[in-house]
């Protein structure tokens, strides 16, 4: 039984560093996060900042994430960092929809990628879905 779990480990650990995408969201870092947030909503209030936040708990990886380096984030005062915070904080427990992807689709329209995905959640200029 030991060697079944040592293997189940070492397998494991192979498929994590395969497909790291496949992390949880325990492992994003809060501030990239928080970056991100600001990046995608920082026009779609406190609301709009934690349906974001959802989606990237919900994907797991900030891997995609145009927010973590979008250029008007560092312009962003105070007042919009707390909120993107506290959002953050928020979505840990607030499970709003359990979209992984999404698009502002009044900035960038509707994007390739949904054919092969399913709509879940809309709010304001966002649309959030999961893979088919």
């Amino acid at each position: 039984m030991k060697k079944f779990y040592i293997t189940l480990f070492i397998l494991t650990c192979i498929l994590t560093s395969i497909f790291p995408q496949s992390c949880n969201a325990e492992q994003i870092d809060n501030n990239l996060a928080v970056r991100a947030i600001i990046g995608e909503a920082s026009n779609q209030g406190y609301q709009g900042m934690l349906v974001v936040a959802c989606g990237i708990r919900n994907r797991g990886t900030l891997k995609g994430v145009y927010g973590v380096k979008a250029k008007h984030v560092d312009k962003q005062p105070k007042w919009v960092w707390e909120l993107a915070k506290k959002a953050w904080k928020e979505s840990k427990n607030n499970r709003i929809h359990r979209g992984t992807h999404w698009e502002n689709i009044k900035a960038f329209g509707t994007p390739y990628w949904v054919s092969s995905m399913i709509r879940v959640y809309e709010y304001k200029d966002h649309i959030f879905y999961v893979e088919k």
